[in-house]
Order: C-alpha cells, then structure tokens, then sequence
C-alpha cells in the first residue's frame, strides 16, 4: 500500500477504464439528520470495526472508499448531496484531484465547489474565521443548496487544479446527512463537481452514477434519490453588490430578505449570469446562447447603456435593471461551474419549443423535419438506419405527446403493461423494463406516430404537469431515462415565467410564492437551455 501512495502522482494521470466499481449503501447505517463532526466519525467507526455479520462487505467497501480519501488515491468517490451526486476527492490533494478530471473528462479550467461538513471544519481547513459578510448567510441557509465564494487561502493549502487561475475557491455544507457524514469521516475538505461525465445530465441516483462512471472509479455512496434535482446556487459575497454566479437551490429574493444585515448588502444582491429570454433557430439565441454549442456568449451591448466596476480582477457590467453580467476572469477562466461549458446535454437532440411555436404548429414540421434527417443519413458504423425511430416528449403546460396527433397510446401503469413477458395489446407499443424500473413509470405513455411520410416513431410522454418544482426535481432524471430508451430526440417546452402565467400576480392558495417560483425558474431555466440542441420559437 504505501508504495502505491507514494506513485500517486502517476496513478491520478492515467486512464481508468478497469475499474470495479461497487456501489456501498449508506441508506443501512441509520445515520441521524443532526449530529456533530466527531459524532459522525464515530458512527463510521463504529459501523466500520465492529460490523453486524449481515453488514460486513458493506462496511469494509465504506472502510476502504473512507481510506481512498484519506491517502489521496484516485480515482475519487461518488457521494450523495441534497442537490445532486459528486464525485469527491481530498481537495488539497492535487494529484487526487487531477482523478476528477480524468473520471469526467472535465475541463481543467473549470474550477470545482469543495464540501466540507460543519462551518469548524470550513474555519479549521482555511486558518481563518468565515468572514463577516457570510456570518447571516451561513446561519440562514447552511447547511444547504448554498456556495459561496472565499479568497484562497495564503497558506497554499489547497490544491491549485481546485481553483484554476482563481483567486477565489467555493466552499458549500451540503444538508444531506450522508454527505456529512462521508465528509466528517474522511476529515478531509471533499472537492466535488456532479458525478457525471462531463456535459451530461447531472445525476440524481446512485443508478444515474454508474451508468455514467462504471468502470472509471471504484465507489459510489447511495444515499437514496437527491431532494432538490439541480445545483446549488453560487453566490460571490466579496463582491459589492452581493452576486449570483449560478442560479440553484437558494433563490435571490432569499439572500435580498437577508435586508439590513452587513450594511443593506444583500438586500442589494444582483443576478451576475446570463439570463435565457429567448433563442432562435439559426443557431444563436437571442440572449448569446449558441444553440449549436450550447455556450453562453456575450451579447453585444451599447458601452454607454452600462457601467462597468471591477472586483478581485473582474469585471461586472451593470444594466439598468438590475442585473449584473459577471464576465469572465480576464485570462478567460469561469469563476464558478456551469458559467462557460456545455452542460446537462442528453445524447438525444434536446429541442426546445415557445409558446409562439407550439400555436403555430412548429412541432409536427420540427418532428418531420429532424425524423427525415435522421432517416436519410447513414448510421454511425455506415449502415442503414432501422425504419422506426424514438423520441421523448416532455409534458408541463402542453397536452400529453405536445399534442401530436398520435395512436395506439399505452399506459405504463396498466397491469398488463407491468406484467413482465406479458405482450401488450393488440396495436399498443410495447413497455420498456427501463420505463416500468423508473420512478417516472406512473406519469409516462407510449404512443405511435408517422412522420416524414413513412417513418413509425415511437414517442414516450413524460407529464411532469405545470410545478415549476417537479420540473427542478425531475429534468435530469428524465434526460437519463430518454438516453437509456435510445431517443434519438427530445421535445420540450420553453419554461413558462410566472409574470406570463398569473398576469403579474402574486400567486395565491397551495402555489409556491411568485418569488420563489421566478427564482427556481432561473435555475430550471439555465439547466434546460444548456441541455438544449436547438430552440424553435
């Protein structure tokens, strides 16, 4: 063992495509909602040295997944968070670090979030108290969907491939006990991108991980399905005003109700991203999103419409509205994940559609259209393509298959759908066990279409209904699921803004307040269009 520690350096650069990856079940352990550091550790070492006999091979894969952390070995662990999984590794490690890279295939100026498991540990790891302006945000939202940007330490601790050119570094508590726990029991501070291969849907099961990751990393931590489905918000507190680099868990208008708190700061706290309006089909958004790429690009703007102000060597421009456009570090580097890189893209073509072009009956010419692409060029390995083709459509506010005048609709909750070796009906498109296996089984139908004259597409419907919310919990999930049933596209609808559904009215009875509604929009907002291949309007 210690000459393998000692050779890390060379194992992190290598290719890991062998590995023997096991999933280890912390859902066992019985693990408490609240507890302190050392409680935590204590649990793992109880559970871990005096194992129940029924629980041995479980506690010794955890033992080993602990240890791995420990001595810096890569490649890194997967673990469960309330917002999504990540793939952790000991954030002064560098070596260890460079394994995230390698297991992702991410980019290596793409700074990455570290977790760490109480604010004594954050203090502790830093050398230095958390600072003044963060006191009223940490005691309100952490542990939670919450990071939050800090200067690098002076002392070097940390490793530098944590926070590429940066003079900054996110540091996030995750609420969820299993994360927590994972991290008290390394004692390390966990660095920790989404567990994922870089550009794909964020995962929110143990499942999602391995599809992923199999093979290239050893552990995954299953903590059950992920509560809040996308990422937590990054917000830069060094900044004046306050901004949010990434729309996530915790909401503008709940940082702004922080009020008189640190002088009116954050009441002043600005949207610092660039928010999706709109997008055109040629390939460039009306809001700089190229469709083609899915990276956000500047939009042109007038020099004199805007000032501009710097902060720790980077530039915002303030608009009059409000919002502020955080630019990149001037060496080109995103201060915070998800700010520069495709992200969230199903294998699919993800199309996004507007309200405009689903009146004007731009998605049966859309379905022909990518169908008669799909149908005319050659498969990947140079054969002919089969004659069916699958397609996925996911359903909020339009009626079931985007209203597409299918046939032969098959319910995946019929008893004879769920009856395993039982044909369905005559006429009615057979239920996949990758449809019938998913929590998404009760809300999805199968249905049959002709498009492009000839060719027989399979649609699967996903009525995810009008909750902003189950769309958050629900998007990456879904993406996965059309992957696994082989959709060769996707339909969805442009999320709807909540000035557009209640006429500029605070929504009332069992909805969520407009505020919290518009905010989680931005979140839902920012995933889906960067999953997006195209937007029809």
């Amino acid at each position: 063992m210690k000459s393998v520690i000692n050779n890390r350096s060379h194992l992190a650069s290598m290719p890991y495509t062998h590995c023997r990856t096991r999933i280890i079940d912390l859902q066992d352990l019985n693990i408490p909602e609240h507890a302190t550091d050392e409680e935590y550790r204590a649990m793992y070492v109880k559970y871990t040295l005096r194992p129940q006999h029924s629980k041995i091979e479980n506690a010794t894969l955890l033992r080993d997944a602990v240890e791995s952390i420990k001595h810096g070995i890569a490649p890194p662990v997967a673990f469960p968070t309330e917002t999504v999984y990540g793939l952790g590794a000991d954030a002064t490690n560098e070596p260890a670090v460079s394994g995230i890279f390698a297991a992702k295939g991410r980019p290596s100026d793409n700074p990455l979030i570290v977790h760490v498991s109480s604010i004594e540990h954050l203090e502790r790891i830093t050398g230095v108290p958390l600072p003044e302006i963060y006191v009223p945000v940490a005691e309100r939202f952490w542990p939670g969907p919450l990071t939050i940007l800090l200067p690098v330490p002076s002392s070097g601790i940390f490793a530098r491939n944590v926070h590429p050119f940066q003079s900054t570094i996110g540091f996030r508590i995750p609420s969820s006990k299993y994360a927590r726990f994972f991290i008290a029991a390394t004692g390390r501070p966990i660095a920790g991108p989404s567990a994922n291969s870089s550009g794909k849907p964020s995962p929110t099961t143990a499942q999602h991980v391995l599809d992923d990751l199999k093979g290239k990393i050893n552990f995954i931590l299953d903590g059950g399905g992920c509560e809040v489905g996308v990422e937590s918000t990054v917000v830069d507190g060094l900044h004046d005003p306050p901004l949010i680099l990434r729309p996530g868990g915790v909401s503008l208008e709940e940082l702004r109700s922080l009020g008189g708190e640190m002088g009116n700061k954050w009441a002043r706290t600005a949207i610092g991203y660039k928010r999706h309006s709109g997008g055109t089909t040629d390939g460039q958004g009306k809001d700089g999103l190229n469709t083609t790429t899915g990276v956000s690009t500047p939009s042109s703007m007038d020099e004199s419409a805007v000032g501009v102000s710097v902060s720790s060597g980077n530039a915002s421009v303030a608009h009059f509205d409000g919002t502020v456009s955080y630019e990149d570090d001037v060496n080109g580097a995103p201060r915070a994940p998800g700010m520069k890189y495709r992200h969230y893209s199903p294998v699919g073509r993800l199309v996004l559609f507007s309200e405009e072009a689903v009146r004007n009956g731009r998605v049966p010419d859309k379905l022909d259209e990518l169908v008669g692409n799909w149908q005319s060029g050659p498969d990947m390995d140079g054969r002919d393509k089969p004659h069916g083709v699958k397609g996925g459509v996911i359903s909020c506010h339009w009626p079931p298959f985007a209203g597409l005048p299918v046939k032969g609709i098959s319910s995946t909750t019929s008893p004879l759908n769920n009856a395993r070796g039982t044909a369905p009906p005559s006429g009615l498109p057979h239920v996949p066990d990758a449809i019938s296996n998913s929590a998404y089984a009760p809300i999805t139908s199968i249905a049959t279409i002709t498009a492009a004259k000839t060719t027989s597409v399979t649609l699967y419907n996903v009525q995810l209904g009008p909750d902003v919310s189950t769309l958050a919990h629900s998007l990456f999930g879904v993406l996965r699921l059309f992957d696994e049933l082989g959709c060769a596209f996707i339909f969805a609808e442009t999320v709807q803004r909540t000035a557009a559904l209640t006429n500029g009215q605070e929504s009332t009875g069992n909805q969520e307040p407009s505020h919290t509604r518009r905010d989680l929009e931005d979140a839902v907002v920012d995933r889906i269009e960067k999953a997006a291949a195209e937007r029809v309007d």
